[in-house]
């Protein structure tokens, strides 16, 4: 889809008043640091089965046999590995995930209650808990490592 049809398409979407779900800003309310420096964060074990459960009854931000999810074609953003995570979509990219920031990590802020652009995800929920939001914090402050 070229920008200017993406464009259009937002455009008709706000005319039907569907508004982004944004909330109170992250500024000022993140730190960077590890809030638990005695407990390594696993990818494996931790991060992928909470980001699978997130898109299961959903499959916006995954390939399938039959082309990809709406989130793929229309964001760039595939969830289906690690290195397609830390790749990113569209519009954030690299910056999805910046190890040891997860302030400044799309994947953190769009998971938050109040991301800085577009709709918290993933759309309509379930969202993340606090507990689940702490460890992928806590993952991506740890430098995002594959283990």
């Amino acid at each position: 889809m070229t920008a200017a049809r993406l464009a259009a398409f937002a455009l008709g979407l706000a005319a039907c008043g569907l508004a982004p779900d944004v909330g109170k800003p992250l500024a000022g309310t993140c730190s960077n640091a590890d809030t638990d420096d005695t407990m390594a964060i696993s990818f494996r074990s931790q991060i992928r089965p909470l980001i699978a459960r997130s898109v299961a009854g959903c499959s916006c931000h995954l390939p399938s046999p039959s082309g990809p999810g709406p989130g793929v074609l229309l964001g760039g953003l595939d969830l289906s590995s690690l290195s397609s995570l830390r790749a990113g979509g569209f519009n954030g990219g690299a910056a999805n995930i910046v190890p040891a920031q997860p302030c400044d990590s799309v994947m953190y802020q769009k998971l938050y209650e109040a991301p800085p652009f577009g709709s918290r995800m993933p759309l309509g929920g379930p969202y993340w808990s606090d507990d689940e939001l702490a460890l992928l914090h806590d993952w991506i402050a740890e430098g995002a490592a594959d283990h």
